[in-house]
């Protein structure tokens, strides 16, 4: 299927049952590919041509097997495999349905209103106070520079409590890991490893292993973001990727500007200082992420008395923010390239949380980039991991270059010759283990699988402090992941400092919002680890149900107490 058939495919959903046809959108014939595949490209052909609109139904899986003559398995498979792309939403107890427009259809007009200055309608204020005055602390936003933790800094302890085993783990940002795929991955980790020890001298050197590069590339390209392996450098994380990037920003112009979302992931602050660069505070508001708006305002402000802001570089993460959980709307990332093009800004896409996105897939800035090659466009780098996704300790990441220019410093072989000196290589096993899980579509049935999860458990903490605690605490829903922003706005800095104490104390890790440069007074909660609410099976009891319940009753008992002295 082309790239303009997938992108148009990717905003439509849902199909009317019927039999294989003989040919497909991609021009293969039935009988050249697998029956599952072949309900595949026919629903994506019916969606590309308009047959199949966005929220439409589609036919249970066992009324599609009948509809169109396959085996069950291969209904669960092919339906799987559309979920995975974005094209088809699984609702709880209520079948699937076809994905909601990303807005493709509207790129070129957007874009166009983005690069002549066109401004976007706004959402109307929050429902909740708590958002109203996050909004309003940054009517007027000012940028600042901000700085990073220092060895002594309380946020190292934090991050330590996070880590913690015996303290109940709604801290550190990590995925679950008793998942089938995770377990799968070290079955083939150690299997690899055995047949690497004949080598004890080899490195995976840069760019990294060419099998685990082209297998994130096609399982990119798989699902919308046309990747080619030659782009992409593999680092030991998104953060080391950064890391990369940000000293080869360093060497090429020296100390340079590098814009930040407020809130914001502390680590991205840490690896621009360690740099030797300024992180400077660009406001994020929840649902939404980094507020355009704003950026432009103090990009293109004409005012004497304050100059307008200079960037050199823009670290932004479109789904999934950190902590907020807001996600850039297709216009925003239209507006947002077309700003940094004129203002000749390097766009460095985080996309770690992207792939858990849930209802929602909107195309990324390097998407949306390749669209529209033949417009003004701005550098961009985006960067990814299997950190948040898959595991944090198979410590493999990606930089995804746009322009691999040979002779930038910016470009693939300057970055490649600053990986290798910055380590020389990675572990070839963890390599050869993980594109072997990806080329088998273990992970992408995994990210499937965990979108679903993720979202149950979400909710199921939403509701539980939505019941306790009311309109005294704000709970933005998160676009995707497993991250809650848990707004305290009646705490002042020193109330939520004892609470998170008193959290430590009950044997609760949580990081508090001035971790991550918030203004408003909150805590970041992990709801990945909270487990599912019921055992599913009866026949396999579990103690974790009760577990958890005590977790979110200590929890919430502790919120209590210390929103009724806040409000004292």
């Amino acid at each position: 299927m082309s790239s303009a058939e997938h992108a148009s495919s990717a905003s439509r959903p849902s199909l009317v049952g019927s039999s294989i046809d003989a040919t497909t959108s991609s021009g293969a014939t039935a009988a050249t590919m697998p029956r599952y595949q072949q309900l595949v490209e026919r629903l994506k052909t019916q969606m590309a041509t308009g047959k199949l609109s966005a929220g439409q139904r589609l036919p249970s899986l066992r009324r599609q097997a009948a509809q169109s003559g396959l085996g069950l398995n291969s209904v669960i498979r092919a339906y799987g495999e559309l979920e995975a792309a974005g094209l088809i939403i699984a609702e709880p107890r209520a079948g699937y349905r076809v994905a909601p427009s990303t807005g493709t259809a509207h790129d070129t007009n957007e874009l166009d209103s983005a690069l002549n200055g066109g401004s976007q309608t706004r959402p109307a204020s929050s429902r909740h106070p708590g958002e109203l005055e996050h909004r309003q602390q940054e009517s007027h936003h000012r940028p600042r520079a901000i700085t990073t933790l220092t060895i002594s800094d309380p946020a190292w302890q934090a991050m330590a409590n996070a880590s913690d085993p015996h303290l109940a783990p709604l801290g550190a940002a990590h995925p679950e890991l008793d998942a089938p795929a995770v377990r799968r991955l070290y079955r083939l980790a150690r299997t690899q490893l055995g047949a690497h020890a004949q080598h004890p001298s080899a490195y995976a050197l840069p760019p990294g292993s060419s099998a685990l590069r082209t297998a994130i590339a096609q399982h990119l390209s798989h699902h919308g973001h046309l990747c080619d392996s030659d782009a992409l450098l593999i680092s030991q994380g998104a953060q080391h990727g950064m890391s990369l990037l940000l000293g080869q920003l360093r060497a090429a112009k020296g100390r340079c500007q590098v814009g930040v979302e407020a809130p914001g992931y502390f680590g991205i602050v840490a690896a621009i200082e360690a740099q030797g660069h300024q992180a400077i505070a660009i406001p994020a508001r929840a649902h939404q992420g980094l507020d355009v708006e704003v950026l432009e305002r103090l990009l293109e402000r004409h005012d004497d008395k304050t100059p307008a802001l200079t960037l050199d570089a823009l670290i932004v993460t479109a789904d999934g923010h950190n902590p907020l959980g807001g996600q850039l709307s297709t216009p925003d990332r239209h507006r947002l390239l077309a700003l940094a093009a004129r203002h000749a800004i390097l766009l460095v896409e985080n996309t770690t949380f992207a792939e858990l996105s849930f209802d929602t897939r909107h195309p990324w800035l390097a998407d949306l980039a390749h669209r529209h090659a033949d417009r003004p466009m701005p550098a961009l780098i985006s960067v990814g991991s299997f950190s948040k996704t898959l595991d944090p300790r198979t410590r493999c990441g990606w930089l995804w270059l746009s322009r691999p220019e040979q002779d930038s410093p910016l470009g693939l072989q300057a970055m490649i010759r600053a990986r290798w000196a910055n380590g020389m290589g990675d572990m070839p096993w963890m390599h050869a283990a993980l594109s072997e899980l990806i080329t088998s579509g273990d992970y992408g049935r995994h990210v499937q699988r965990m979108r679903r999860c993720y979202a149950r458990r979400l909710e199921r903490l939403r509701a539980h402090l939505s019941a306790a605690l009311g309109d005294s605490v704000w709970l933005p829903p998160p676009s995707g992941g497993y991250l809650q922003w848990c707004g305290l706005p009646s705490l002042e800095a020193q109330q939520l400092e004892q609470l998170h104490q008193d959290l430590l104390n009950a044997g609760i890790a949580t990081l508090p919002g001035s971790l991550f440069n918030a203004e408003q007074s909150g805590l970041r909660l992990n709801a990945a680890q909270l487990g599912e609410e019921v055992t599913q099976n009866a026949a396999r009891p579990s103690d974790a149900a009760p577990r958890q319940q005590d977790i979110l009753a200590r929890l919430t008992a502790h919120l209590q107490k210390a929103l009724a002295q806040g409000e004292g």
